[in-house]
């Protein structure tokens, strides 16, 4: 029976020493991947930090850039607004003109076609001076809203305006060029 005990005691005595083994062994990988795990968290920090520096510049590119393009907005607001208002001043200019060579031409037109058709340039030389008196005396932003009413209420008055004013326009620029 010795001998039954030896073979028992034989397949007894190397699973212990297997098991032992097998917890020697997780121990031992626990402080390599510790070592790993050490190695990897200084780049990491790293990294975070890098990308906190990028997005911390990359925030305060875009602010500068922001305010870059709201200041040239507005410079380029108040260009066209001074480009605007000189181009209504020589309206006014070129609409007076027209009234008084309406006006002047009243008189050519009584004596060739009547005192009617004199009397219909000189109510047209009237309107038209009252225009380049209305155009003179008001701001950019009270013309827009005067012209936007106007167009609402009589949007086939404001197209025929608009062809004759071309027409006029047209007209005086080819004759201008001419001279």
């Amino acid at each position: 029976m010795a001998k039954a005990a030896t073979p028992a005691a034989k397949k007894a005595t190397p699973k212990a020493p297997a098991k032992a083994a097998a917890t020697k062994a997780a121990p031992a990988r626990k402080p390599a991947a510790a070592k790993a795990a050490a190695k990897d968290h200084p780049i990491r920090d790293q990294l975070a930090a890098t990308r906190d520096t990028i997005r911390s510049e990359a925030s305060k590119k875009a602010a500068s850039l922001k305010e870059e393009a709201t200041t040239l907005k507005n410079q380029a607001s108040v260009r066209a607004r001074d480009a605007a208002t000189k181009g209504k001043d020589k309206a006014a200019e070129a609409v007076g003109s027209l009234a008084r060579m309406l006006e002047d031409s009243a008189g050519t037109v009584d004596s060739k076609f009547g005192k009617q058709y004199g009397d219909y340039a000189r109510s047209a030389a009237s309107t038209v001076a009252g225009l380049a008196t209305t155009l003179n005396k008001k701001d950019l932003d009270e013309l827009a809203a005067s012209t936007k009413d106007m167009v609402k209420k009589n949007p086939a008055v404001a197209v025929g305006a608009a062809a004759v004013i071309g027409f006029v326009l047209a007209r005086m620029l080819k004759g201008g060029s001419n001279d």
